[in-house]
């Protein structure tokens, strides 16, 4: 577990980190526990992670608005340490269930290879080098393999919602991972004025999990009392 002393401290760590858990309090030395959260949201890394807030308050208004800012469970104190104890092992039961099929798992198509938990591609068992980006896009589209796929959504899913970015920007990484994968990036297509679809011609891409999935160790932020 690693804690921080301010919201700056606690996204600067979250960032370096990659946390499986946050925990936060409402009231920060320098930023409130909500901006932390809305910073958090729209960070692509961060859409889906877990935040529990802890408060002083027990204002009706205040547990709404954190649940409206994405926060997945508030508390408000005086609390038993025990009770925060079973709260954060529930979250992370919830989280790892959810995201169980995509680790340890590798998508295949062809002579194509995504390991999602390594996070490696692989054409004719050579690895490609993709940026973390390029990596998003491209399981992404193998994920919905024969389905189109427009540059907004997209967009949305691998950039976040508010990323101030333009569909642009996905245009370019798929160039750029079509380029990497050499004849593979053939099995991208292309639906101008629509978006992408990645191809299922010979059937939707495969996929293969080992038998025995290591959890990742908790990493949570919480500020220093």
């Amino acid at each position: 577990m690693r804690s921080a002393g301010s919201g700056e401290e606690a996204l600067a760590l979250a960032r370096t980190e990659a946390p499986e858990l946050l925990v936060t309090e409402l009231a920060l030395p320098d930023v409130s526990g909500l901006g932390l959260c809305r910073t958090l949201r729209e960070e692509a890394p961060f859409t889906r992670l877990p935040i529990l807030m802890v408060s002083a308050s027990s204002a009706e208004m205040d547990r709404v608005v954190a649940f409206e800012v994405g926060v997945d469970d508030f508390l408000s104190k005086p609390f038993n340490t025990r009770e925060l104890a079973l709260r954060v092992a529930a979250i992370l039961r919830r989280t790892r269930k959810a995201s169980a099929p995509a680790q340890g798992e590798v998508l295949r198509h062809r002579k194509l290879a995504v390991d999602l938990a390594q996070h490696q591609v692989r054409v004719d068992d050579s690895l490609v080098t993709l940026t973390a980006r390029e990596f998003d896009v491209l399981a992404r589209m193998m994920r919905s393999a024969g389905r189109v796929l427009s540059r907004r959504q997209l967009l949305e899913e691998v950039w976040g919602t508010r990323s101030g970015k333009t569909p642009r920007v996905v245009d370019t990484h798929v160039k750029w991972i079509r380029r990497k994968l050499g004849p593979a990036g053939e099995y991208i297509e292309t639906l101008r004025g629509v978006g992408y679809r990645f191809t299922d011609d010979d059937g939707s891409p495969t996929s293969s999990r080992p038998a025995k999935r290591e959890l990742l160790p908790v990493a949570s932020v919480d500020r220093a009392s």
